[in-house]
Order: C-alpha cells, then structure tokens, then sequence
C-alpha cells in the first residue's frame, strides 16, 4: 500500500513540476490525440462524426482554453481567487478518485462482510393483526383480550372499533410500523409469541390487541447475494481512507503556519 501511495505522491510532483514550466511559456501544442479525443466525444455526444467546421470550432475552444488559462494564472488568479483554488481542488481529487481505484478480491469483500455486518443485514419483518381501541376503552380492550384468548376465534370479527390505519399488516418493516404506530408500539410487539392474542398495548392512536401471523428474523445474505452492494461499499471506504492517507503524504510536504485570533 505504502509503495502504491508513494508512486501517486510521485505523479503529482512530477505532474506539479511539468506544468510549472510550461505556464511559463508561450507555446501552445493540439497534439493527435487530443483531436482524436475532441472528435470521440463529439460522436458520444451527438452520435455521428462532427464535420469539419465543427471539429475545427472544438479546437479552437480548446486553444481558447488554454490561452485563457495561461493568462489567469500568469495573473495569480490561481492564487487569489476563491472559485478558481475550490475548482483546482476538484480537479485534484478528481485524480485521486481515478488513481484509488482498485478491485477488491472475493477474500477482501468475505471479510469485510463478516466484520460489517449490520451494513448488509436485511430488514426483519413481520405480519400481525390488530384491534383497535380508543384511549378511554383500555378496560374494554383488557377484557376483549380473555375473551379471546379463551374462546371461539371467531370473535375477533366482531370487536374492535374503526381507525384509518390497516388492521392487517403482512411482511411489513419495522420503521414502517414505527411511523405508524410509535417506537414503544414496534418494541412491544417484537418478540411476541405467533397465533395467541396479545395486548393492550399502546400507540399514538389508543390501545391495540395484537396477534402476531409471522415474524422474519433479520439474516445476513451470503455474499454472492449481495456482492455488487458489499463491492461498492468496500470500495467507496478504501477510496476515502486512501484520499485521507494521500493527503497526509502531501501535506507534509509544506510549513503550515496559522495566525491564531
């Protein structure tokens, strides 16, 4: 790792000190391959092959480019202007973007996994029904609740009171049920046994019996289920604690001195 960020640090220095030179001269070159690239983004562009007048007005852009380029930094505005340093910046990390980039291997991305694994565990769901009661029925509910739990499972068709929400909820995620019915709610009926009525239990509505019809534990999916998340992941960190380590690297290179209010 240490020798590929010092072969990064290397371009820039060499890139650094090229282009100090050349901003001190007056010679501007379109090499070949520049055209060429000018004539592969026109097609991209606008699917067919530019004529050329078209071509000619992309160079001359380009020479533009440059003339005004030499001209602002031989006018430090590369110094002095704020929107010219931030762009400059961009640029530069747009480099880095480029030069961090480096494929993972399967035994990288098992190991992430295994060490991150609440960034790729799916959501547990659950399925329940539930009876609705208002705030000053709570007793009502309590004694709905015996009935139930010791009689004819057809009662439950016959008690409970309207409300606006769904009293059935299948395969449902619990920050769905939160935003329904509260965190205290959710919690409540986590861990509840399957088939058996349970309750009251409370929520921004009133009082609910609830009977739970399927909860679906969280799991962790294999790899091969999830690799192009867990790649990106992986990659998006190891680019951010490679840009990190780079400019350490380069910041040693200066004396930094800050005047203190």
């Amino acid at each position: 790792m240490l020798f590929f960020l010092s072969g990064i640090i290397s371009f820039i220095l060499y890139t650094t000190v090229t282009n100090s030179i050349e901003r001190n001269n007056k010679k501007i070159a379109i090499s070949k391959t520049q055209v060429t690239l000018l004539e592969e983004s026109f097609k991209k562009t606008w699917n067919r092959t530019p004529t050329q007048n078209e071509l000619n007005a992309q160079i001359e852009n380009m020479i533009m480019d440059e003339i005004f380029y030499k001209q602002a930094v031989a006018m430090g505005l590369d110094k002095t202007d704020l929107a010219v340093k931030k762009r400059l910046r961009q640029l530069m990390e747009m480099m880095l973007e480029d030069y961090t980039t480096i494929n993972p291997t399967e035994i990288q991305l098992r190991k992430y996994l295994s060490e991150n694994p609440d960034k790729f565990r799916k959501e547990p769901r659950i399925s329940f029904r539930h009876l609705y009661f208002p705030f000053e029925k709570k007793e009502e509910a309590i004694a709905l609740l015996k009935t139930l739990q010791n009689s004819n499972p057809l009662e439950e068709n016959s008690h409970g009171y309207p409300v606006m929400i769904p009293s059935v909820f299948k395969n449902e995620s619990k920050i769905v049920i939160i935003n329904l019915f509260g965190n205290g709610f959710a919690k409540n009926i986590t861990e509840l046994e399957t088939d058996i009525w349970h309750g009251p239990f409370e929520s921004a509505y009133g009082w609910h019996l609830v009977k739970i019809n399927e909860q679906i534990k969280g799991e962790l999916p294999d790899l091969n289920e999830i690799w192009d998340k867990v790649e990106q992941v992986w990659s998006f960190e190891r680019k951010r604690e490679m840009r990190e380590e780079i400019y350490e690297i380069m910041k040693k290179e200066y004396e930094i001195t800050i005047e203190r209010i």
